[in-house]
């Protein structure tokens, strides 16, 4: 009785090799698409000094005082909605003060200087969003206009100032728009993101990270 044999068939290194190719190709795409998203988010995040920056300088010239600062808040017309808080006139020294206030939630210190720049900036039409609640950025943390008395030694009436950055992102935004360095400059954190990042870029070794207007 004949017995037929199988031929078994296989990959060859020309197929194998042409696989490989395209895994690669798959996992740099998604490399990249993940550095594009959060280049993304930085740029964002930077984009929100610029518009609070904007906006305080808009509001400056136009009531001659700092939003959240301003002493006569109440007598500029702004129309309150029912339910919103209400106008809180700032002391009128010159700088925005609270600035370990993050602004959470409705409750959290509305009749803050920090907190009412948010209201009178919405109130007066330069920013968006809800009440004395600050906006957020896509880190997850928030953003704030005020004096950044949470930082050693770095005194300014206002700065736009971020609750919850990340090492490699303050790291970024620093490199990019000032000196580099945490410690010096126009922005500073109140630990050293620049330390931080080399170490563990993800993590949040600065709490606050504020930019001088």
């Amino acid at each position: 009785m004949a017995i037929s044999k199988q031929r078994q068939a296989g990959f060859t290194l020309v197929e194998i090799a042409i696989v490989l190719v395209i895994i690669g190709l798959l996992i740099g795409g998604v490399l990249k698409g993940q550095e594009l998203i959060y280049n993304q988010k930085v740029k964002s995040t930077y984009d929100s000094f610029r518009q609070y920056t904007a906006a305080m300088y808009g509001y400056q010239d136009r009531f001659r005082a700092l939003p959240g600062d301003d002493a006569n808040a109440t007598t500029h017309g702004f129309i309150v909605q029912a339910g919103d808080p209400g106008i809180v006139n700032g002391n009128g020294d010159g700088y925005i003060n609270g600035g370990n206030i993050w602004c959470r939630n409705a409750a959290d210190n509305p009749n803050s200087e920090v907190c009412q720049a948010n209201y009178h900036l919405r109130l007066s039409g330069f920013i968006t969003g809800q009440g004395t609640i600050s906006s957020t950025h896509p880190f997850g943390g928030v953003v704030t206009l005020n004096a950044p008395t949470v930082i050693p030694a770095f005194t300014a009436p206002s700065a736009v100032c971020w609750y919850e950055l990340t090492n490699g992102a303050a790291q970024q935004i620093d490199l990019s728009y000032d000196d580099g360095r945490a410690t010096t400059g126009s922005m500073r954190g109140n630990a050293d993101y620049t330390a931080g990042n080399a170490t563990n870029p993800n993590a949040i070794a600065a709490t606050w990270s504020c930019m001088t207007n």
